[in-house]
């Protein structure tokens, strides 16, 4: 079984992850593996950025374990956690893995100082500022990526990282999501790829490892920080800490270097989009941003190449490594499906609005319409999908899987570089009037003898109801709604 081991670092690691988990769960094919493994590194533990994404990802995986099927594009792409994998033993029911030595410790603890000679004590001093040496990094790395280097430098001594490496097989392929302007994605980065790259006993399957295939996206700036009371982090420091680690990257993950990442995107945009300040934990709650969902088509960009263009040398160099940009066919503050390029259109307009009406009825019309006799889509075989017969923890996860789609589409529509493609309140007649910047397919005749809307709806999902009835009710109710989503999407809207 292909595998994608998909590390996410830091807050950015895990908002783009959360972005990966909404196309995939709209069914946007991932090519060349059979499950993708996310492994969260933050050592901010509450981080509300961290939290949300871990709570949407046990939502689908329970609702793809439960629902999906040959017959649905829904939810189709595995997700595992790593404690699945092998036999080496536990480590978690999670998606997030700890660095030892991190939780209730100040810097200044991790690395001894108290024990150190008096000028060893002097050079410490030099390289690290008293409010470095005094850092809680119980809460990160505060945009101290000096701090997170010395850190994160034990990756290879974690049990997690044993685990990732007792997992890996030939086919498997690694990838890296991490910020380049603060202090856990800056620093985590490169020495992720340095261990991986530089692998070798006691380290499980280092052969495989050095000459991984290794895709990367590094987020370069997309917003600034409020600054309010007590917040240590600077956004006037985001661009000096990103010259110097472009700086880094091109002399030591790049070209000739052994260290050399196969693909590597870059991502950005100008500092418009101010967050609320804070330090981390649960007050650090980003909104959603385009950026981030740019980002996570580089992870799908990167799994459709084939082998033999990410091909790593016997002496575990890259072999012709590859470098990307993401860029919109048109320029807009307010972007909407038509200004994407054509391939990034072809990728998502249709499986996001496909999920889009599935959430909307939902959420706006399920409850009024599944209790009704007549309903021949919820009534019909032996497998209905009433209120009454459907699991109700199915439809609860459903709900809650739900509702962060439609906070994920609402937080990126009210950015300042907003994506505001489809309107998460559309329901009635207007139901299919969904996609902002879209004229629907309309004519006389259709107006006179078709019904408007949600009704026509209803009317498109009896009819595709019977060949599906064969399997249980969360399969068929997830199949149904891809098989009519489908219909509506090539008749009715024009996309």
């Amino acid at each position: 079984m292909a595998k994608l081991f998909l590390f996410a670092i830091g807050g950015t690691g895990s908002r783009v992850v959360k972005a990966l988990t909404m196309l995939m769960a709209a069914g946007v094919q991932i090519k060349n593996t059979d499950a993708i493994v996310p492994i969260i590194i933050d050592p901010d533990t509450s981080n509300g950025d961290l939290t949300r994404t871990i709570e949407l990802l046990k939502t689908y995986k329970e609702i793809r374990e439960k629902g999906a099927s040959d017959s649905s594009d829904f939810f189709k792409t595995m997700i595992s956690s790593l404690d699945e994998l092998g036999d080496a033993g536990y480590l978690s029911d999670n998606f997030k893995f700890d660095i030892d030595g991190v939780k209730e410790q100040r810097f200044r603890e991790f690395i001894g100082y108290s024990e150190l000679d008096k000028s060893n004590k002097a050079f410490a001093s030099l390289l690290f500022s008293k409010a470095n040496l005094d850092a809680d990094m119980e809460v990160g790395f505060k945009g101290n990526p000096n701090i997170g280097s010395v850190v994160l430098n034990k990756f290879k001594d974690a049990p997690f990282f044993r685990k990732f490496a007792s997992s890996f097989e030939e086919q498997d392929r690694v990838f890296i999501v991490s910020s380049i302007f603060g202090g856990t994605g800056a620093a985590g980065f490169p020495l992720l790829l340095k261990n991986i790259r530089d692998a070798a006993p006691p380290i499980p399957r280092h052969y495989y490892l050095q000459r991984a295939r290794v895709g990367a996206v590094t987020v370069l700036p997309y917003f600034g920080v409020d600054k309010a009371n007590g917040v240590t982090i600077d956004s006037n420091s985001f661009t000096t800490k990103t010259k110097a680690a472009l700086s880094y990257y091109a002399h030591n993950l790049t070209g000739e270097s052994i260290r050399a990442v196969n693909a590597l995107y870059y991502i950005g945009d100008k500092v418009t989009n101010d967050q609320k300040g804070a330090d981390g934990a649960n007050e650090q709650k980003n909104k959603a941003h385009f950026v981030e969902l740019a980002a996570a088509l580089s992870i799908i960009d990167f799994m459709s190449m084939d082998d033999n263009k990410l091909q790593v040398s016997d002496d575990r160099k890259a072999v012709s490594p590859k470098y990307f940009e993401f860029g919109l066919g048109k320029e807009s503050m307010n972007i909407t499906f038509p200004d994407l390029s054509r391939q990034t259109y072809d990728q998502i307009a249709k499986p996001l609005t496909r999920l889009s009406l599935f959430r909307n009825f939902m959420d706006h019309h399920y409850e009024e319409f599944a209790g009704r006799k007549g309903e021949a889509w919820a009534n019909h075989g032996n497998n209905k999908l009433t209120i009454d017969e459907l699991d109700g923890r199915y439809r609860s996860a459903i709900t809650l899987f739900n509702r962060h789609y439609a906070e994920w589409l609402n937080e990126m529509a009210h950015s300042n570089v907003s994506f505001a493609a489809l309107d998460t309140e559309k329901s009635g007649k207007d139901f299919y009037n969904l996609v902002n910047g879209v004229v629907n397919k309309k004519s006389v005749l259709k107006d006179i003898f078709n019904a408007a809307g949600v009704d026509n709806f209803l009317k498109v999902l009896s009819k595709s109801e019977p060949p599906l009835d064969h399997l249980n009710s969360t399969r068929k109710l997830l199949a149904l709604f891809s098989d009519a989503t489908a219909v509506i999407i090539n008749k009715e809207i024009n996309l």
